[in-house]
């Protein structure tokens, strides 16, 4: 049982499972010629604003981990790690297990300390992210009750949000603790693991934690409060202009604000939830249960995530795989140095 759950093959067909039903239930008693005509119509200027915003929001994306990195990033290359940020977001679509984020730490990170400063930036970067959304979500609820489909991952993701901020609150209020820490490790014997690699262990997970230590940078916070926003502003933007790329502002006028943050919290609330490469059916069903909240016809829904989803997930594609090979023909300073 424990092979049968860690087996790749175990959630990539739960994944194409659960893709499977969704895109059943997006597309039962919804005339394709129907949504056909409705993504013919969709004014092509505002889509390419579209795709233009998630191009923008991409680049916020980079620069707020960027700068998260502080001197690692700063020896890896500006291009270097906006490229690695690229390619670990087209790997999060490609791969379950979030192995977008891992090949960050990996590539970036040129030795075992550095890896494990980078883990703690990924880290926080997330951290800054769950507060967002949390924010957001507090904000929805002041004009709309949650819907019951989205009530409980929101409640997990609060719990875990306010878990993380007390924890990095918690250590970043004592410098002291680092030193304890790495002592009461130390003071530990594991039987198994050799002396040698559970010190090395004991320094990683220290380094890991240095990273959080970034919070006591009041100008750096304030950095990563900036970059964040912008972030989500800039998704958020990516829903208000599909919503007028098929019209909807003017046949449900008042419903745009709130039916876009509906969108945006549900999907980001679906990101987690493994499925098929691209979360193909997953994202479009959100988009159908988040837009009949407001009386949405399940065939102008469908449109709404096929294009959107179409704008989200194809300039990803592009310059996640550009960000690859370009990667692949320019190998790190570092490495290149020491070979």
């Amino acid at each position: 049982m424990r092979n049968l759950l860690r087996s790749k093959y175990t959630w990539a067909s739960l994944g194409l499972v659960l893709s499977g039903l969704t895109l059943y239930l997006a597309l039962r008693e919804v005339s394709p010629w129907e949504v056909s005509r409705q993504v013919r119509q969709a004014d092509t200027v505002w889509v390419v604003l579209a795709v233009l915003n998630v191009l923008v929001n991409t680049l916020f994306k980079g620069i707020r981990w960027y700068r998260l990195t502080g001197e690692v990033g700063r020896k890896a290359g500006v291009k270097r790690v906006m490229a690695v940020n690229v390619a670990g977001q087209l790997l999060n679509l490609i791969y379950p297990a979030r192995a977008g984020d891992v090949s960050r730490v990996l590539i970036i990170g040129q030795g075992g300390a550095e890896k494990a400063f980078t883990l703690g930036t990924v880290v926080l970067e997330k951290l800054a992210d769950l507060v967002a959304f949390i924010l957001l979500a507090a904000v929805l609820s002041v004009q709309l009750p949650l819907p019951t489909w989205l009530t409980r991952p929101v409640t997990v993701i609060a719990g875990v949000t306010l878990a993380g901020i007390a924890f990095v609150g918690w250590w970043a209020s004592n410098k002291a603790r680092g030193e304890r820490l790495g002592s009461w490790l130390a003071s530990r014997k594991v039987g198994w693991l050799p002396e040698q690699s559970w010190q090395s262990l004991i320094e990683l997970v220290q380094m890991s934690l240095t990273a959080i230590e970034l919070v006591r940078r009041r100008k750096l916070v304030f950095e990563l409060a900036m970059w964040t926003s912008l972030v989500w502003l800039s998704a958020w933007l990516s829903n208000v202009l599909i919503w007028n790329a098929l019209g909807m502002q003017d046949a449900l006028p008042g419903k745009m604000l709130p039916a876009t943050l509906l969108l945006l919290i549900g999907l980001m609330a679906g990101v987690a939830v493994p499925s098929v490469p691209g979360r193909i059916g997953v994202f479009e069903y959100i988009c159908i249960l988040a837009l009949a909240v407001f009386g949405i016809g399940q065939a102008q829904a469908l449109t709404y995530g096929i294009i959107l989803h179409a704008v989200v997930l194809l300039p990803a594609l592009v310059i996640g795989a550009a960000a690859l090979l370009w990667l692949s023909w320019k190998p790190s300073k570092q490495r290149t140095v020491s070979e």
